[in-house]
């Protein structure tokens, strides 16, 4: 990529960014993390730098850097750059000093927690993070997935599987970047590059699959993005966040997609 700007626009993408680091009994290399974190870096000041928007359900480790990024990139914008997702099984937690640091650059949306226990509970956990995961899932167009933990056997829901296949279920492309390992790796080996929408030729899909070069990587999909009218075209979304309404809403009928808006609580610094 280069170093001076391009005449490229990335304003109609609203990106979700999926991920975690993996359970470090997972990793296939000693320093796996750097991989993934250095990939969010990249990634999200590309899409800051040329207009587009990332969308994140607030993951500790990847967080900071996409706000710094945000701040670096796309601080002075009419819009918050970045839309945070965050149930209230942790937002009640936080304190108020952290969730009013993101205020700069992000829009903070609250979700309902859904149960009587904590976050060590399979049940209210999985059910909160289900709730959380639809709003994220209807305030973005498009979906790249990195990293991921698969949480074997200890009852919790992996979010990169459940967020993916929420995406697929609306019909949002979806990129994975499986080649960086986690749970994205898992998934690269199960799913069809034709599954994704994402108008990437088979080869370029596979490369995502399973290179671990990073600048590559980042490369791929941010020249799909600049490029693609058929990516575009297929990102338009009908069922989407409102932010000057606080609700998902449905842009053909101007009605409330209730389904998902039932579990909004807040909606902090719009």
């Amino acid at each position: 990529m280069s170093q001076t700007k391009l005449d490229v626009s990335l304003e109609e993408y609203e990106i979700g960014l999926s991920g975690a680091i993996p359970e470090i009994e997972a990793w296939s290399e000693p320093a796996m993390d750097r991989g993934i974190l250095e990939f969010i870096s990249l990634f999200c000041g590309m899409v800051f730098k040329y207009g587009g928007r990332i969308v994140h359900g607030a993951h500790p480790a990847f967080t900071p850097i996409v706000l710094r990024q945000a701040r670096l990139q796309a601080a002075d914008r009419s819009r918050k750059p970045v839309t945070l997702v965050m149930s209230d099984l942790w937002a009640k937690d936080r304190n108020v000093e952290e969730l009013e640091s993101f205020k700069d650059v992000a829009e903070l949306v609250i979700t309902r927690k859904i149960g009587d226990s904590d976050v060590s509970d399979p049940d209210t956990r999985n059910c909160s993070l289900a709730a959380m995961r639809r709003v994220l899932i209807d305030s973005q167009n498009l979906m790249v997935a990195v990293g991921g933990i698969s949480h074997n056997g200890d009852g919790f829901v992996a979010g990169v599987g459940e967020e993916m296949e929420l995406a697929g279920i609306r019909g949002i492309p979806r990129f994975l970047i499986g080649g960086l390992g986690g749970f994205a790796g898992e998934l690269a080996k199960q799913l069809a590059p034709s599954s994704l929408r994402n108008s990437l030729s088979d080869e370029a899909n596979f490369e995502l699959f399973k290179t671990n070069d990073v600048a590559a990587s980042v490369n791929i999909v941010f020249n799909h993005l600049a490029e693609s009218r058929a990516l575009e075209q297929s990102a338009i979304q009908p069922i989407k966040w409102n932010p000057e309404l606080r609700v998902i809403l449905d842009h053909r009928d101007g009605t409330i997609h209730n389904e998902a808006t039932q579990y909004i609580l807040q909606a902090v610094a719009i």
